[in-house]
């Protein structure tokens, strides 16, 4: 009697579960800026973060705060549009002589029209 061989299972790669790990923000218009130069002033460096987004779009607020987040800060745009063309044009620019990592922000914002 002959018996087949057993087939051996195929692992297929899920594209799924890797975005699942990498955790993908979607589009908000309120951005997270990362990897701040902490020796800067902060009222020069709030300036100068709505100046370099205001390129971009209009810039609602720049919240930053020391204490808590060090060398971050959120930036909110008036559009989703606005964010996402800040995101991909400021995204590893040198900003105070460190790059600067910019991502939608986890957190839920209100778009104003």
């Amino acid at each position: 009697m002959s018996r087949k061989p057993v087939a051996k299972k195929r692992r297929f790669h899920d594209d799924d579960k890797v975005n699942k790990r990498r955790k993908v923000a979607e589009p908000k218009n309120t951005l997270h800026v990362s990897n701040l130069n902490e020796k800067t002033n902060t009222k020069k460096l709030r300036y100068s973060l709505y100046m370099l987004f205001s390129i971009y779009g209009e810039v609602l607020k720049v919240q930053l705060n020391f204490r808590r987040l060090r060398s971050q800060a959120f930036v909110t745009m008036r559009t989703t549009e606005e964010a996402t063309l800040a995101k991909a044009s400021l995204d590893k620019e040198l900003f105070f002589n460190k790059e600067l990592q910019v991502e939608f922000s986890n957190n839920n914002t209100v778009q104003l029209e």
